[in-house]
């Protein structure tokens, strides 16, 4: 075989890298699923058909490490498609820790690095391990024989014996509640029932075919899930640092409170150790999602035709302008006429076919976001388990589709929002039954597009945020002078401001407000808006409102002295001319503008951009009237000049984030002109003290 080049095998390599990667999104999903589906032999066939093309591409194209242990995960797969094994959480945990041993193996790989094999020789054991043991389960056997059982001969030690026979006997109670007075007491009757726990590898089929003739309904067998009993991340993280022992962890499980807790409390660890600690282990939990978008997108095949099409097209249209011009030079005076004509013609086919491509090269940008929604279901389990709580993620809208770009920078925020609402949201199953909502919890993670913009929603069904305890906070750090202060939308927007949070202890993830702050930030730098509803003891949800692309906007060309802005039309509410009787004074330098019984603050572009000579404002102007947070404000401008598309490009590493500035573009004529955020022009302006809040 010819030796591949070093760039064909680098391309190879990351062709590789990207098939594995979705093949193992395609496990971890489909094992999720089958935790709740445990007799879908088709899911468990296209979970084991994954494991199976990672093994052998993996191994065609010279990478063991990842081949041999996706073939001992192949083999499990294998026993539960036959039935030799049943599909229980135990082994679905090992399966999800298997799926992230590849992602790191992966990750590797991408790197040009060698994967440690000693992180995976405990999870090896255990695969290797499930094929040659017999699975042993968990049975709660209820024994109620009738009452004349004796009468008939059948003595009921012989069943409990022929019971424990049949494995280990971990508990046995017997009640003695129906036993009646002494003087109605038949000595020839069965007064007792009996409660047995029994570890054992036989199953519900082998009991019944074994009890069922002698003793029909008198016997209930109920699987049981097994315990927890591995050590939780937060000890192991703890121990690895040497800031703890194992017999300080042990000591602490002996408790029902929760591990950091306990430690913080007995002195054995320090709240700055305990929370560099939590921060691991939260960063462990999400590494999955953080890589949720690879670098690189998968085109359906239809959209390249499209886009090659029109190509064709641009290069004919080009050769007709291209005739036309040479043919034109040798007879100008004759074409005269005819060439207005033909040149405007071809300028609108060229116009039409550009506009096309354009359109075409941005749908190839754009994701479904069922592709990142998914990912959540493992972040929802996991977190779920380690507050002991009872949550289901639901999905709607997943086929929705968001520019790349955008869809890559909004995971994180998700993983925020959601993580927050199973900590701090969600209540514990106990207090779920007492306030009469059902045991499971829920997340609807959902996504839908009007106009121009795409809406994402994070709703939980739990306890809501409280109010008052936000107002309380808010008090004691000075936010706020007395309760009356703010309407009833801005108190829930504190819990964006940076530090603001209303939880009184660490814990093992987050309260709202942990990381609220970065939220925002994250989604108003992609020209995006926040909202919350919330309603107590009803839930919570939160709304990101996100632009399709951030790319190529509508925007509003707008003069401020002898320079040109671009103000994004999604931010414009109304075009209002500025009436000198119209405008209010306030302090002798805050102005408001009345419109429809409004009182609309205005701050005005060219001051804000130090354009302004001290001259004073005699010129007709006009005000770009848009809504921040709940507040409208109006931009005042010397002219609208038009409206327009226009690429938006950043500023990259050249300068810093300008608050108030969204990036730039270039106009027709080759100028240069700034694209506003007027979110972060409106927040400039309260700083500075333009505008009052």
């Amino acid at each position: 075989m010819e030796e591949l080049s070093q760039g064909e095998l680098k391309q190879l390599v990351t062709l590789f890298t990207e098939e594995a990667t979705e093949k193992v999104s395609e496990m971890e999903q489909g094992l999720l699923k089958l935790e709740k589906e445990p007799e879908n032999k088709e899911l468990l066939n296209r979970i084991f058909r994954a494991a199976h093309t990672i093994k052998g591409t993996s191994s065609s194209i010279g990478f063991k490490n990842i081949s041999d242990f996706s073939h001992s995960i192949e083999e499990c797969l294998d026993l539960l498609r036959k039935g030799s094994i049943k599909v229980e959480k135990k082994i679905i945990d090992m399966l999800l820790a298997s799926t992230d041993i590849i992602k790191k193996m992966l990750q590797k790989v991408s790197e040009g690095s060698e994967f440690d094999i000693r992180e995976c020789e405990g999870l090896l054991k255990e695969l290797e391990a499930i094929k040659t043991t017999p699975q042993k389960r968990l049975f709660k056997i209820i024994l109620s024989p009738d009452p004349d059982i004796i009468a008939k001969g059948i003595d009921p030690t012989k069943i409990l014996e022929d019971i424990k026979s049949f494995g280990r006997c971990i508990n046995i109670k017997a009640y003695t509640d129906a036993i009646p007075a002494l003087s109605e007491f038949n000595p020839e009757k069965l007064y007792l029932r009996w409660d047995i726990l029994l570890e054992t590898e036989k199953s519900i089929e082998d009991f019944k075919r074994i009890f069922g003739p002698t003793l029909g309904e008198d016997i209930n067998i109920i699987p049981v899930s097994q315990a927890e009993v591995d050590v939780p991340l937060i000890g192991e993280v703890l121990m690895k640092s040497g800031t703890i022992t194992e017999r300080d962890v042990e000591e602490a499980l002996k408790s029902q409170r929760k591990l950091g807790d306990i430690l913080l409390d007995k002195g054995k660890v320090s709240k700055e150790n305990l929370e560099k600690a939590l921060k691991e282990q939260t960063e462990k939990r999400i590494y999955s999602f953080r890589q949720a978008v690879t670098s690189t997108i998968r085109v359906d095949l239809r959209k390249l035709d499209q886009l090659l099409n029109l190509v064709g097209e641009m290069v004919i249209i080009h050769s007709m302008l291209e005739g036309f011009i040479d043919t034109n030079q040798y007879s100008r005076t004759y074409h005269l006429n005819k060439s207005s004509h033909d040149i405007q013609f071809l300028f609108s086919q060229l116009k039409r076919i550009g506009r096309q491509i354009q359109e075409s090269t941005m749908s190839l940008r754009m994701l479904p976001v069922g592709e990142v929604f998914h990912r959540f279901n493992r972040l929802v389990r996991e977190l779920g388990l380690s507050q002991n709580k009872k949550v289901e993620l639901l999905i709607t809208g997943e086929d929705t589709e968001l520019d790349k770009g955008v869809l890559e920078k909004i995971s994180d925020s998700l993983v925020h929002l959601i993580r927050n609402a199973i900590d701090h949201g969600i209540e514990s199953p106990e207090e779920r039954l007492w306030k009469g909502k059902p045991e499971v919890a829920t997340i609807n993670l959902s996504a839908y597009q009007v106009g121009d913009s795409i809406y994402i929603e994070v709703e939980d069904d739990g306890r809501g945020i409280d109010k008052e305890k936000i107002i309380r906070k808010a008090l004691s750090i000075g936010l706020l002078k007395n309760s009356d202060e703010l309407p009833e939308e801005q108190i829930y927007n504190l819990i964006f401001l940076p530090g603001f949070s209303t939880t009184e202890s660490v814990t093992e993830v987050s309260g709202r407000g942990v990381g609220m702050d970065v939220v925002k930030k994250t989604v108003e730098s992609l020209n995006g808006r926040i909202y919350i509803r919330t309603k107590k003891d009803v839930g919570t949800t939160i709304t990101i409102k996100l632009p399709l692309t951030l790319a190529i906007i509508d925007g509003l060309t707008v003069r401020a002295g002898e320079e040109v802005y671009i103000v994004p039309l999604q931010s414009v509410i109304e075009l209002v001319r500025i009436n000198k009787e119209e405008v209010n004074t306030l302090n002798e330098d805050i102005e408001f503008l009345h419109v429809r019984g409004e009182e609309i603050p205005v701050i005005r572009l060219k001051e804000i951009m130090g354009l302004n000579n001290g001259e004073e404002y005699t010129r007709e102007e006009i005000a770009i009237v848009t809504a921040h947070e709940g507040r409208k404000i109006a931009l005042a401008v010397d002219g609208i000049i038009g409206q327009q598309q226009v690429v938006v490009k950043n500023f990259g590493g050249a300068l810093p984030k300008i608050k108030g500035i969204g990036g730039c573009t270039i106009l027709g004529d080759g100028r240069v002109a700034l694209v506003l955020d007027m979110a972060g022009l409106f927040e400039t302006s309260i700083t500075e003290g333009a505008i009052i809040t």
